[in-house]
């Protein structure tokens, strides 16, 4: 009869704790990330910064080379790399007086239930008018009630140096 008991408190207590299956998992991911767009459409800072699993996380830019040939002949010290955090991220898109919108497209998301990679298009637009856009990629971890992203990863083509190809 214990062992019985024991079996039954097992499996309740396994069913309880387990990780969600990988369709469920990338459902939960997708919220994260409709949750993120939405965040900035609507200047949610608390909202936004809720998404992220740590006060400091990856956060960069990588200017396509296009773009950044561009921006070297304009000014010799200009970066590669566009080092920014999340936060100062957010205090951008909330003191802006114009509309600021990320639009995506074409998500792909890998994961095990406990980490995932997501990676999609996007393009961000200020007013009506885009600015840049490119690929983004996420790291994502599982802290066992839901999904926070560790990193964000993006490319940066300057609209007016590449036109944007979906854009006609």
């Amino acid at each position: 009869m214990k062992k019985t008991i024991a079996l039954l408190a097992f499996l309740c207590s396994s069913k309880c704790f387990s990780q969600p299956n990988p369709q469920s998992a990338k459902e939960d991911i997708m919220k994260v990330v409709s949750t993120y767009f939405n965040s900035i459409l609507n200047k949610d800072s608390v909202t936004f910064c809720n998404l992220f699993a740590l006060d400091s996380i990856s956060f960069y830019g990588v200017a396509a080379p296009d773009s950044y040939q561009a921006y070297a002949k304009k000014n010799p010290k200009a970066h590669l790399l566009l080092k920014d955090n999340y936060r100062s991220f957010i205090r951008f898109v909330v003191s802006s007086k114009a509309k600021a919108e990320e639009k995506y497209d074409s998500v792909m998301i890998w994961n095990d239930n406990t980490i995932a990679t997501i990676c999609f298009n996007y393009s961000f637009w200020l007013g009506e008018k885009e600015t840049n856009w490119g690929i983004e990629t996420w790291q994502l971890i599982f802290n066992g009630k839901e999904w926070k992203i560790m990193s964000a990863l993006f490319s940066a083509n300057d609209e007016q140096i590449t036109p944007d190809p979906k854009i006609k």
